[in-house]
């Protein structure tokens, strides 16, 4: 009869650190491109919301345009949305000044002219669990020239960050640095001449 004794084999020290020095490898390899597609994915997203914010601003204009420039107000899917009519393009729902606009009128801007606009709330609020932070930044830019030429000075600037992009205080959700056009990812949107640009940093 043969001796069948204990014939338990595994695998040896020396691949099981072969293994290991295979799996380093590959994790040093992938990880990278996994972060590369979450920045990828939130450039892609925030680049959509940027065009569609663009286009949304060049249908205000549009409707303005066919109402003869008359009207300080515009009616969009169903919502009255205020123009300054020196330029023409949305600066809220009550507001008639690009050069008069608050965080107020940016979040409004932004949530009346978008269709199904993204979750956002103004910048000293919680954003924990919001997509954008709406901020208003007095008196930036190159001086406004209006439908009649004249210069009427420098306008303010709205500004919608990518709360992904931001650091939130755990207490309270709060951005902290303050989201500036140096910090974070977002949006700009001039009512004074209706330009839409996105940035990064």
């Amino acid at each position: 009869m043969p001796n069948y004794r204990n014939r338990q084999q595994g695998f040896s020290l020396i691949e099981l650190v072969i293994v290991i020095v295979i799996l380093g490898l590959l994790a040093a390899t992938a990880i990278p491109r996994f972060l590369n597609v979450t920045d990828d994915a939130e450039n892609a997203s925030l680049d959509g919301v940027s065009g569609g914010l663009s286009t949304a601003v060049g249908f205000v204009r549009a409707q303005w345009e066919v109402d003869g420039r008359n009207n300080s107000t515009v009616i969009l899917d169903g919502v009255e949305i205020a123009l300054d009519t020196r330029f023409g393009y949305p600066t809220g729902l009550t507001n008639t000044s690009a050069t008069s606009m608050s965080d107020t009128s940016c979040q409004q801007v932004f949530n009346s002219i978008l269709q199904s606009a993204p979750r956002n709330v103004i910048y000293t609020e919680d954003a924990r669990n919001q997509r954008y932070t709406v901020k208003v930044i007095k008196g930036v830019g190159i001086p406004l020239i209006d439908l009649n030429g004249n210069e009427v000075g420098v306008g303010d600037l709205c500004v919608y960050h990518q709360v992904a992009s931001l650091k939130l205080e755990p207490s309270d959700g709060v951005a902290d640095p303050v989201p500036d056009l140096d910090v974070g990812n977002g949006i700009t949107y001039n009512p004074g001449t209706g330009t839409v640009v996105s940035f990064t940093n």
